[in-house]
């Protein structure tokens, strides 16, 4: 007997997360508009129409008319034409060249990477694979009429090949990159090879995904003559009248990662890959009959290297086409192997019923709705099933279809699921799935993050902030902060901006009100980020701290509390008090006007500031400060270590308080020439002591001076504000405190 090489048996240290997906699927833009169609028991088939092709002509009703085709039925998504190519940094030109296929797969993989809460640059050079399931090229044969249609373009936008590797160009994704075609069964085959290379520590994560189009009537006058398509219109899956399948179209992505890796990120995880596997019929009595024997196998093998018990399998969904050959032998296989040894009959169903039969995508869709069925707690009605197919004895093999929908008694913690798809070539494929583990409890937010989103073009951000805006009012109180953390920090940032305030969900919608009109509201910050944006950390003066400063952040964020304690480890010696504990108690107003309180304090508040963007991941490229700011600023920039700069702000801070009293600040609204011309005209020997922009400047002189001051500009209706301060900073106010102050520093370079 020839040897059998079987892989090593996949244990639960092994499981691999789906951590995030899409679809667009008939009837169902998107993952909840599928649960809610899956749910109601919906059926989304319909009929292809003359806007595809001329319908009239190629249609015939009898099945032995060659050239023709008996039924139009089919399942169909909208708006394949539409797709933005300036998105993806792909020209017009390229992208009337590119198989729809392409363009849909590519929004899909964006859209699950949002759902993951993963900015797709953070995935830039990663060793990620993509794993792509497909077989039809139907965009191309639209080209044969005429060849001469074809650019440079036209190869690389209809190879099959480039379904997956446009996904790892345009995200520059460096894993393995191929498109897996074994007729229906594609995309769980690919998921498959996805999984076993995560496990082999081939790739780290990946994009998996399966797509059909139907552009052309050539493959319905093919399965017509085959007599594959049912003359009814609609998928019996194991019923009586099954009599054939229906075509359908639409594409699903999820990505994919070892689920230790998954959880040690934080990433949402909506379900478990326990074990995947795929084989061959082999010779059958046709190429396109399916083998008993071979399903049989494979559901042995995936369920012995899954290890888990049959009894916890909340249903079975089905590759179910409504075949009158199929559906027995696979019921059969299922009964045989799996229902058998159950307790209670095995539950069933196809999502073929409601959506028709996506082909190579057809993995994908029962995949998902195996996905939000475990966590939805609730299987949702297999459609059409009037009467069950007399050539299946359910009670026999201990199985039970899904008729109406029903609550899954077994407890999350233990919900398992097994996905069949099969190939009319003999591939044979199969998932084993469970629920997502229980997520950790949120921590509590004080205060709403601000809603901060973006997308490509103004428009796009108007239709962005008005589904915001109807979202919003829908989500329970408790997930809002993680909504809104999810929307700033697990997208990506497109250059039309828009950040509306926190101070409560009230505010929020009705700076979202205001943008979608086009009205001004406070808070509201809206605007166009430039091309080659790069990040810079501006740090404030004195003046800048208020009281109470600080406190709730060293409550609320351990990175922010961890700056602040390693600043204080070093400021205490010499300060003589904690920094910490004067935060925490509450930076009163009297501490808040001593330079010698309020400038160490400002200090380590802001190394707490740029203390917690790092442990999120934002670092800045330059750094600038103004007054006791540029201490930081030169701190953050690595001009001085942190002793050298919590030294500088002890002794500039210590210097300065011995200056109270003599001397006022003010910020007047004039531009430095004409601020000068305007001190010399009124006699004043006040100084300019910052440029703040080009029409403001501040200035610095005795109590009497800036008195003198505010009152001249007031009678020139010039814009003038005496600054709450008691020191007079940037000037000759200074000078007393000048040998002191170098000599405390004496030796810092």
């Amino acid at each position: 007997m020839p040897l059998r090489s079987r892989r090593p048996a996949v244990t639960r240290d092994e499981s691999i997360a789906i951590v995030g997906a899409s679809c667009r699927f008939p009837g169902a833009d998107g993952l909840t508009a599928f649960w809610d169609l899956l749910a109601a028991g919906g059926d989304a088939v319909g009929e292809v129409d003359s806007q595809r092709w001329a319908t009239r002509f190629f249609y015939h009703p009898e099945r032995t008319e060659p050239g023709k085709s008996y039924t139009w039925a089919a399942g169909l998504i909208e708006n394949i034409d539409q797709f933005e190519p300036s998105f993806f940094g792909i020209s017009p030109r390229e992208a009337v060249q590119m198989d729809p296929q392409q363009r849909l797969l590519l929004e899909l993989a964006w859209h699950a990477f949002e759902d993951a809460g993963i900015p797709p640059s953070r995935m830039r050079g990663s060793d990620t694979g993509v794993y792509i399931g497909a077989s039809a090229k139907e965009y191309a044969d639209l080209s044969l009429g005429d060849p001469a249609a074809g650019d440079p373009y036209f190869m690389t936008g209809n190879a099959l090949s480039i379904l997956a590797n446009r996904i790892s160009y345009i995200f520059d994704l460096r894993g393995p990159s191929l498109t897996v075609d074994t007729a229906c069964s594609s995309s769980l085959v690919a998921l498959h090879h996805a999984c076993e290379a995560i496990r082999g520590g081939q790739v780290s994560s990946a994009v998996v995904g399966g797509v059909n189009l139907l552009l052309t009537p050539y493959s319905f006058l093919g399965f017509s003559r085959a007599s594959m398509l049912s003359q009814r219109g609609r998928c019996f899956s194991f019923d009586s009248r099954a009599d054939g399948y229906v075509r359908g179209e639409g594409a699903g992505v999820v990505i994919v990662k070892p689920l230790a890796q998954a959880l040690a990120d934080h990433d949402p995880v909506r379900a478990v890959i326990l074990a995947t596997g795929c084989n061959s019929d082999g010779r059958t009595i046709g190429l396109s009959l399916p083998s008993e024997s071979a399903q049989a196998a494979l559901l042995a093998e995936v369920y012995a290297a899954a290890a888990v018990a049959v009894d916890d399998l909340a249903f079975f969904e089905m590759h179910g086409t409504g075949t009158p050959v199929g559906d027995p032998v696979e019921a059969a296989a299922v009964g045989r192997t799996i229902a058998a040894r159950r307790q209670q009959p095995l539950p069933i169903g196809s999502v073929k019923t409601n959506i028709g039969h996506l082909e190579p995508a057809s993995g994908m869709a029962g995949l998902l709705k195996a996905v939000l069925a475990l966590d939805q707690g609730m299987l949702p009605p297999t459609i059409h099933c009037e009467s069950p197919n007399p050539k299946i004895d359910f009670s026999a093999l201990n199985l039970r279809l899904v008729r109406s929908p029903e609550p899954i008694a077994i407890t999350p913690e233990r919900r398992v699921a097994g996905v069949n798809s099969f190939g009319f070539g003999g591939t044979n494929s199969h998932a084993v799935l469970a629920a997502a583990p229980a997520a950790a409890p949120l921590a509590p937010c004080p205060q709403l993050p601000p809603l901060v989103i973006s997308a490509a073009t103004r428009s796009s951000l108007g239709e962005l902030a008005a589904a915001w805006r109807e979202l919003l009012p829908q989500t329970p109180a408790e997930r809002l902060p993680g909504l809104l953390r999810a929307a700033a920090r697990g997208r990506e940032h497109h250059r039309h901006r828009l950040a509306a305030p926190s101070e409560d969900l009230g505010a929020v919608l009705r700076a979202l009100d205001c943008f979608v009109a086009d009205e001004t509201a406070p808070g509201l910050i809206t605007g166009v980020a430039a091309d080659a944006a790069r990040l810079a950390f501006v740090f404030s003066g004195n003046g800048a701290q208020y009281p109470g400063m600080g406190r709730t952040a060293l409550r609320a964020s351990a990175d922010f509390r961890a700056a602040v304690a390693g600043v204080d480890s070093i400021l205490r010696p010499d300060l003589g008090w904690s920094v910490v504990e004067r935060i925490e108690s509450g930076i009163d107003a009297g501490g808040v006007a001593r330079a010698d309180t309020a400038q160490p304090v400002l200090f380590a508040v802001q190394v707490g500031i740029v203390g917690a963007l790092r442990a999120a991941g934002i670092v800045a490229e330059g750094h600038l400060g103004h007054s006791v700011g540029e201490i930081a600023a030169a701190w953050a920039a690595g001009a001085l270590s942190l002793a050298e700069a919590a030294r500088v702000v002890v002794a500039r801070s210590r210097s300065q308080q011995r200056t109270k009293g003599t001397g006022r600040m003010a910020a007047l609204a004039l531009g430095r020439e004409a601020a000068q011309e305007f001190l010399e005209e009124i006699g004043s020997a006040a100084e300019i002591a910052a440029l703040n922009a080009t029409r403001s400047v501040t200035v610095a002189g005795s109590t009497d001076e800036i008195g003198h001051l505010a009152a001249q500009a007031r009678e020139r209706g010039l814009w003038c504000r005496p600054l709450d301060l008691d020191f007079a900073f940037h000037s000759r106010a200074m000078e007393p405190v000048r040998d002191e102050l170098r000599a405390s520093l004496a030796g810092l370079s």
